[in-house]
């Protein structure tokens, strides 16, 4: 199987903003590894460091997986058992994978993974990359993390807008997804295989972090950690904008209290309330506020129309038009299935 050949190192400027994720310690370049002053040492592999820590209890089984393909030399060079997908798809990514197609075969089966069930019909079969619009303001070459990255798309979007991202996920093949699929773009973008708990980064470096369907599938206890991490890598007057479920909204309710809720797993959606959302990250970031994303479900996004089933269209208009209403009828928001958290370092 050929493959674009990938970068042979570690590019300086990542490295330049990159610590331990142990003890925050410098890491320095050796061979194709990162090693810091005592002794803990991170492979690079085509480019990307992978900077998960394996003695942790994982948030999710692609950590592990990539963990796993990275310890044995398995998998290279698509790593598609970090993709997190079926045996099927991963079937169907072996079988239609051409190096330097228009569309790279690993994101057209990650797409309904990531971008919610109104992609399903175009699992395997994606024409172009749905880029959404990242509700930040122009970046002017300032810094922004990307947490939970996978295939790049909020990356995307953001470098596209002028900031310099930074995209940090667990599964090392949706990051090496992203880097086939936009390294010829002039993109100013560079990617972290690692954990939101434990960010490999220095102190009050971002003027922005952003985040969309990663948090709110936590637990209680991580996402404290990973929002802390957040106010600690933010510079001052720093931006967080993370995307959460909102336990009060009207499919959130029915969906947490159905029967089999709590068996759909370790990575189901977990719902918050809007004032434990405040809470938590004015405790952990500075002030905050909380403002309505999505009525009726998650992952509603406005660009998807153009993509989706006809029944999400009806649901994103419906959406759109209540988030709209939202702005002069207030109390609308406690019904908003998915809320953006957003909060400015003190």
């Amino acid at each position: 199987m050929d493959v674009i050949t990938p970068p042979t190192t570690i590019d300086a400027r990542l490295l330049s903003l990159l610590v331990c994720p142990r003890d925050r310690a410098e890491l320095g370049l050796e061979d194709l590894h990162l090693c810091c002053p005592h002794g803990h040492k991170y492979p690079i592999v085509n480019g990307v460091p992978v900077l998960l820590l394996a003695e942790k209890e994982q948030t999710i089984g692609i950590a592990k997986a990539s963990l796993d393909a990275v310890e044995n030399g398995i998998g290279h060079p698509l790593y598609i058992d970090t993709l997190g997908l079926s045996e099927e798809e991963k079937r169907g990514i072996e079988r239609d994978w051409t190096a330097g197609a228009e569309i790279d075969a690993a994101v057209s089966y990650l797409v309904g993974a990531t971008s919610g069930w109104g992609y399903v019909k175009l699992v395997g079969r994606l024409k172009s990359y749905p880029i959404p619009e990242i509700p930040v303001d122009d970046g002017d070459g300032k810094l922004l993390l990307d947490v939970g990255s996978n295939w790049g798309r909020w990356s995307v979007s953001g470098a596209r807008k002028g900031w310099r991202v930074v995209g940090i996920d667990p599964s090392l093949g949706a990051i090496l997804a992203a880097q086939r699929a936009f390294s010829n773009q002039g993109l100013d973008m560079a990617f972290i295989c690692g954990d939101a708990r434990f960010l490999p980064l220095k102190n009050d470096l971002f003027q922005c972090a952003f985040s969309y369907s990663v948090f709110q599938h936590f637990s209680e206890t991580d996402t404290e950690i990973a929002i802390a991490e957040l106010g600690r890598v933010l510079c001052k007057g720093g931006l967080a904008k993370i995307q959460m479920a909102n336990k009060n909204g009207l499919r959130s309710t029915y969906s947490r209290t159905r029967r089999n809720y709590m068996k759909s797993g370790s990575f189901r959606v977990r719902y918050w309330s809007l004032a434990a959302l405040r809470r938590t990250f004015e405790q952990y970031v500075g002030p905050t506020k909380v403002v309505p994303e999505a009525f009726g479900g998650l992952g509603l996004l406005a660009e998807d129309r153009q993509w989706v089933s006809n029944k999400a269209k009806l649901l994103i208009r419906i959406s759109m038009f209540l988030k709209q209403l939202s702005t002069f009828v207030k109390p609308l928001i406690r019904y908003a299935d998915s809320v953006y958290v957003v909060s400015t370092k003190r």
